[in-house]
């Protein structure tokens, strides 16, 4: 009786088995035809329960990385990492394990972060299951390293014990780092010991040529050279004065800095005419020639667009003197923007009004038109953020020109309120706002935009005890006495007189022939130096940058006695 209940059990489980394993295949089957389908959602929820089946399962480490997977397809890199990890400490030896590694390293290259990319891809040529797959991560890893780490970032890896075996894989990949940091001794000191202990290796054959080039390689210093890249016609061959006059503005730099000093720099300008195709070729040929070292240009926002998608792929940097759009720096790493973009302002202006004017309440009152809304958010959102109080947020269709409404609103606060930021996309705004400001007899600190500066109709401000400041990515102080040196000598050299567009031109090129000097002018010396926060001090604005590559200054300029006066050349924190 014993043995007849025992087999009954054993067939039980056994059906059991069969019937949960079907069920699990179903399951699997269903989760990849959503994911094909991309119902994303659907598809993680089936491969999830999979994986949290107690009984093993054929089924659960693809599914784990099917989990991982979908999180990095939905630029859920974070949670893609750690559902990443979860499955190589659970299933270290599955097969699907050097996808996973390399998915890391994908998921890591999205997020920017290259040191812990660079350290998976050394993580996988170790542990690489068949020689196509270590030979293909070599070669991300060679990419990772030329392009985003310095020779020490590199150094820092390879004293590491498990990395042993990569002897000279490291030596390799320093002595290219160590080239391109213009360190030639030490790179060819490197090289020369892979050709001389590491015969039988991998790397032997391109150390061996790498070195033959290094050596014939002319030890004449060449003279730096810098890219402009700018519109100076457009497709039909109009010329772009604007473009004309940012481009004298940066010759002339060239010029001044040439004839002050011994080593000199040199400039190769492009003429891109707003053409797609010209853009291309202008930033594939400024690439891959070795000696130009950074590129200032575009100064249209769509043209830097079309720049940026050759330059993303290289390591040289790429300056707008003009440029606006708050997304560009989102695409390329390698570029900066010179003009603070839109939402920088806000954030950058709402520092001043807490931190120097040391407000504490605002109302804000802004357009629905126009970039009005962009400034009002951005600086709403750091004002508060800071521990500011937005006590009331009113907004109207320009040229309504009937206010009452919102500043009778905002007159229901005044007694809590410290000042109102106003941004306007259109000039005429700035009268009705202060004219039913007058009406309504509120006298608020009133604090807007440069659009504010060519406004008509602010003098009555002052009549009503209004005081008016503004933030503003240029201001030229005509009775500064380095300017007035600065215009006459422009003018003796051009013919030309210095303007807006010419001053955006020459602080773009004065501030690269600064960070230029003092260092070897390697093209990642230039990129480590220009994100050091380098302050350099402009006739339009001052000019510095961070991790972030937007400039952290802008200019506040307060009304008073019927003038405009710049009070203070305002630099951001983080």
């Amino acid at each position: 009786m014993k043995i007849i209940l025992l087999l009954f059990s054993l067939f039980a489980i056994s059906i059991y088995s069969q019937n949960s394993e079907y069920s699990i295949n179903k399951d699997f089957e269903k989760a990849v035809k959503a994911y094909n389908a991309g119902e994303y959602e659907t598809a993680s929820n089936l491969f999830k329960s999979i994986v949290k089946k107690k009984e093993f399962n054929s089924k659960q480490s693809v599914s784990a990385f099917f989990v991982a997977k979908i999180c990095s397809d939905q630029k859920q890199n974070d949670k893609a990492v750690k559902s990443i990890n979860e499955f190589l400490t659970k299933y270290p030896q599955s097969k699907y394990a050097d996808e996973v590694k390399n998915l890391l390293i994908k998921c890591y290259l999205d997020m920017k972060d290259y040191q812990n990319a660079f350290t998976a891809s050394l993580d996988l040529i170790i542990s690489a299951g068949s020689d196509v797959v270590e030979k293909e991560t070599k070669d991300i890893s060679k990419r990772i390293a030329q392009n985003y780490l310095s020779a020490e970032d590199i150094a820092a890896q390879s004293t590491k014990s498990k990395y042993a075996a990569l002897k000279s894989f490291f030596l390799l990949i320093s002595a290219k780092v160590l080239l391109r940091e213009g360190d030639k001794i030490n790179s060819l000191k490197n090289l020369n010991e892979i050709t001389s202990k590491y015969i039988t290796s991998d790397e032997y054959a391109e150390a061996a040529e790498l070195k033959k080039k290094a050596m014939q390689t002319s030890t004449v210093l060449k003279m730096p050279v810098v890219g402009v890249m700018i519109s100076l016609t457009d497709g039909k061959g109009k010329k772009i004065e604007s473009s004309k006059e940012v481009l004298e503005g940066i010759k002339y730099a060239f010029h001044e800095f040439n004839s002050s000093k011994d080593e000199k720099v040199g400039i190769i300008i492009s003429d891109i005419e707003r053409d797609e195709k010209k853009i291309d070729d202008a930033a594939n040929n400024f690439i891959l020639n070795e000696d130009v070292l950074c590129v200032i240009g575009p100064v249209f926002s769509d043209d830097v667009r079309t720049a940026i998608k050759k330059i993303n792929r290289s390591n040289i940097t790429l300056i707008s003197p003009t440029a606006t759009d708050d997304d560009l720096i989102d695409f390329s790493e390698n570029f900066y923007q010179a003009n603070p973009s839109l939402t920088s302002r806000g954030k950058t202006f709402a520092q001043y009004i807490y931190f120097v004017e040391n407000k504490r309440s605002i109302a804000i009152l802004n357009s629905i038109d126009g970039y009005s809304p962009l400034l009002a958010a951005s600086f709403a959102q750091e004002f508060e953020k800071l521990g500011g109080k937005v006590v009331t947020k009113q907004t109207y269709k320009s040229k309504s020109y009937s206010l009452a409404e919102q500043i009778s609103q905002i007159a229901a606060f005044a007694k809590s309120t410290e000042g109102i930021y106003a941004p306007i996309s259109d000039k005429n705004d700035a009268g009705a706002i202060l004219s039913q400001m007058a009406v309504s007899k509120l006298k608020l600190d009133v604090y807007g935009n440069q659009d504010w500066l060519s406004a008509k109709g602010i003098e009555t401000a002052e009549q009503n005890g209004i005081k008016l400041t503004f933030d503003s990515d240029y201001f030229i102080d005509y009775n500064d006495e380095d300017f007035k040196k600065f215009s006459e000598s422009f003018k003796k050299t051009t013919g030309i007189e210095s303007s807006r567009n010419v001053l955006y031109g020459y602080d773009a090129g004065k501030y690269i022939l600064t960070v230029i000097r003092n260092i070897d002018p390697t093209r990642i010396n230039i990129k480590y130096k220009m994100e050091s926060g380098l302050n350099v001090t402009g006739f339009h604005n001052n000019v510095s940058f961070d991790i972030n590559r937007i400039n952290k200054y802008i200019n506040i300029v307060k009304y008073k006695d019927g003038v405009f006066e710049l009070v203070d050349k305002f630099r951001s924190g983080k």
